[in-house]
Formats: structure tokens, sequence, C-alpha cells
């Protein structure tokens, strides 16, 4: 009987498993927002490949550069590769100026947002943590 239930169990989580490792999908099928933002904020960049898992969207472009993003097609990370630096309009104003003011040479190359606040990494590899608010909370190492 327990290897019969196993049997069940494992034979209903094989679509979650499969699309844990992301399927790839054709860029039209990404939510509008989505879509948007990227011709938006890389439109001149190419599309390496998309991929839907079952609770988000990921973009992985030439330089790869990537954008993950929620099932409504609201971006939840950001990151880019090759000496590139998030496009700033992307960035919430205090969080950028804060950055600017303490790191002056410092590009972000990498920012991801969550219920709670903003986790921000510069060239140097510094991590800067933020809260929703965008208030700096601290460097997190």
């Amino acid at each position: 009987m327990k290897k019969l239930t196993a049997a069940i169990v494992g034979l209903l989580l094989i679509p979650f498993v499969a699309m844990a490792d992301g399927k790839r999908i054709p860029f039209e099928k990404l939510p509008a927002e989505a879509r948007t933002f990227v011709n938006t904020y890389f439109g001149g960049s190419k599309i390496l490949q998309v991929t839907a898992e079952w609770d988000e969207y990921d973009v992985l472009f030439a330089d790869l550069s990537s954008v993950e993003f929620d099932r409504s097609g609201n971006w939840k990370q950001v990151k880019c590769k090759k000496g590139g630096a998030i496009p700033e309009a992307i960035i919430p104003t205090r969080i950028l100026s804060y950055v600017k003011e303490a790191f002056p040479d410092q590009l972000i190359v990498k920012i991801e947002r969550s219920r709670w606040g903003y986790e921000v990494e510069i060239q140097n590899g510094l991590e800067l943590e933020f809260d929703k608010n965008c208030s700096f909370v601290r460097i997190d190492d």
C-alpha cells in the first residue's frame, strides 16, 4: 500500500518538477506587463531565451543579463552582466540617491524586490538591503 501511495504522489508531482526547471516559451507568451518592461528597458538587447515556471518567468539576454518576473508580469529581480548597470529608471529614487551618495563610483548591477523590501548589489560585490519604504537597512555580507 505504501508503494502505491508513493507512486501516486510521484505521478502527481511530475508536472511541478518539470516546471521547476523552466519551460521555454516564446516572448509573446509573457504577460503584457513583462513584455512592456523588457521592451522599455532592454529593447536593444537580444533575447536568448524566455522560460516559464509555475510561479515566475525568466528572460535571459545575450549579454547574460536577466530579468525575473512574477506570474503577473511584475519584475522581481534584474541582473546585469559584463560591466552593465541596471537602468536607473527601474531603481526607486531613494535607493538610487543613497547608492550615488554612499558609493559614488559604483554601479548597481543587481536589484531584487520582495514584499519586505529591496536588495541591491553594487559592482564591488556589496549587497545593500533596503526596507519596503526604500530606507537603507544594512550591508549584507
